[in-house]
């Protein structure tokens, strides 16, 4: 008799991640492992995995598994992309598809397609191809908008539940369709929040010594992106810097990210030079700096 086991894992240390990752690799033919084949098989999510360890290689070779570590999923190029979806529309024998029938005939991860198209809708308008009907309602994008406005919103994450109820626009079986799951969902936002978190710079040697260029610095955009916006909000508890006021605990609150330094005045989009406001004080604020 086959027996049952729990479909996520009980622990999230190290050690037990380790433990998932081979069991995993055991079950996979010989040979390289992408995020998507062990997302296939496994009870947690590759990008948990990934951040837990600093990435996926490094994860890998943690479970001494680094001679599987497969990276061409995450450099491919726009024509390699491009060739992927046609190919996954061959074998389903249907221009319509999804992203979930991009990921089973191809093994494509989601990254390489937000990297160089912004969305998997511009992808397959690239290909030549149409979007199921199931996920035209809404785009990716729209989706990490509407989960973001509900989390900021309550403070905390959500719950599957409560993505029925204002302000979510978007309805909790939307997100399980496009991702497979409530719990993928949430992980392809937290993946997605992440692409716009900039890295650490690197640490120069002071022994380097490199030539002075003069060159005009090229400034940020105005525009705050979704990752930078969550990483704010989050920072800030979701909650106004100045009154203290957040839509959990007052009505009718709405909170913006705000540029500390007015961009207009040379301000950057930067995590230094932007804070959480409430709309009272963002409005009342205007291009002062304070």
């Amino acid at each position: 008799m086959a027996k049952f086991e729990l479909q996520t894992l009980t622990n999230y240390d190290n050690e037990s991640l380790i433990v998932e990752l081979k069991r995993v690799a055991n079950l996979l033919p010989a040979g390289q492992i992408n995020r998507s084949e062990f997302e296939r098989l496994s009870k947690v999510h590759s990008s948990t995995v990934s951040r837990r360890f600093g990435s996926w290689r490094k994860a890998l070779e943690a479970a001494d598994l680094g001679e599987r570590f497969n990276d061409n999923n995450e450099t491919l190029s726009r024509e390699k992309i491009i060739e992927q979806l046609k190919v996954a529309s061959a074998k389903l024998g249907n221009t319509t598809i999804t992203f979930r029938n991009v990921q089973q005939e191809t093994g494509l991860s989601q990254r390489p397609i937000l990297r160089v198209f912004g969305s998997f809708r511009n992808a397959l308008v690239a290909a030549g191809l149409s979007q199921s009907p199931r996920g035209m309602r809404y785009t990716d994008e729209e989706c990490y908008e509407n989960l973001l406005d509900v989390w900021t919103a309550l403070g905390r994450q959500p719950v599957y539940s409560e993505m029925k109820n204002s302000p979510s626009r978007v309805g909790p079986k939307a997100y399980v369709l496009r991702w497979g799951g409530w719990r993928k969902a949430l992980a392809a936002f937290i993946e997605r929040v992440n692409q716009d978190i900039p890295d650490e710079p690197a640490i120069k040697s002071e022994s380097v010594v490199e030539p002075s260029v003069v060159s005009s610095p090229k400034r940020t955009s105005r525009d705050i992106p979704l990752g930078l916006r969550y990483k704010i909000l989050s920072r800030d508890r979701f909650r106004c810097v100045i009154d203290g006021k957040s839509p959990a605990t007052h009505f009718a609150v709405t909170l913006h990210v705000d540029h500390i330094k007015p961009w207009s005045k040379g301000g950057e989009t930067v995590i230094e030079n932007l804070r959480t406001l409430c709309s009272d004080c963002n409005l009342g604020k205007g291009a002062s700096i304070e």
